[in-house]
């Protein structure tokens, strides 16, 4: 099993033992990191009012309370979250997960400032230790791997997956991102970016993870949905 960690989907779960790819959505993460942000701009500018920027406080009990509500509630949702990733690991029969790490979370320029702020506030590394604690429990092997290159390559045709940092060659990949949530194999078969990024995130450790190719092809596009409440 592997895993693409992001924003509009928390977590891609691709697996080779030919189930469906499934998508654990994060738009209500978003939504509790932009309406904390909104609160703490609001109270803090408040609280630093004719301030001068080494005089007065930073904090208040105020500021306390929103911080321990939006990290209550994004702590139960990476509950949720890693609960579901073990049961399918446990129902897939997986001994191994693989996270693709990227180091660059917190680097995303080019997005919206609304986008960019609930991005970098996403705390990625808490759900990734719950994610590690379940199944350590049932003796799955968890490996962080970093991510560079995978949501470039193309996970249909195959493509060679460069480490970050060797250097080689400039790489010419067979497929691309056309837009936004959707990537295109060398032979116009449309896919999702994550599932595409979250497979090529398997191959990065093991290779030869998928000989056997998707039953079908659909399934690549169309990932199952999970929406945590």
């Amino acid at each position: 099993m592997s895993l693409d960690l992001g924003m509009d989907n928390l977590a891609t779960i691709v697996t080779n033992t030919g189930r469906k790819p499934v998508v654990v959505k994060g738009k209500n993460i978003k939504s509790i990191n932009q309406r904390y942000n909104q609160l703490k701009a609001h109270y803090h500018g408040i609280l630093r009012q004719g301030k001068n920027t080494n005089e007065g406080l930073f904090t208040s009990k105020r500021l306390e309370k929103i911080n321990y509500r939006r990290f209550n509630q994004i702590k139960d949702l990476f509950h949720k979250a890693s609960y579901r990733i073990e049961k399918i690991a446990l129902e897939e029969d997986i001994d191994t997960i693989i996270i693709g790490q990227n180091k660059a979370w917190k680097q995303h320029a080019k997005m919206g400032k609304r986008n960019n702020q609930s991005f970098t506030t996403i705390p990625h590394r808490l759900l990734m230790e719950m994610i590690e604690y379940k199944a350590q429990r049932h003796g799955i092997k968890v490996i962080m791997t970093e991510e560079s290159y995978t949501s470039k390559a193309s996970f249909l045709d195959q493509d060679e997956i460069p480490v970050y940092g060797e250097k080689t060659s400039k790489k010419a990949f067979s497929g691309k991102r056309i837009k936004r949530g959707l990537y295109q194999s060398k032979n116009g078969v449309m896919m999702n970016a994550d599932v595409n990024g979250a497979g090529n995130i398997m191959r990065k450790i093991f290779r030869e993870a998928f000989e056997e190719p998707f039953a079908c092809i659909e399934m690549l596009l169309r990932p199952a949905a999970i929406i945590l409440k």
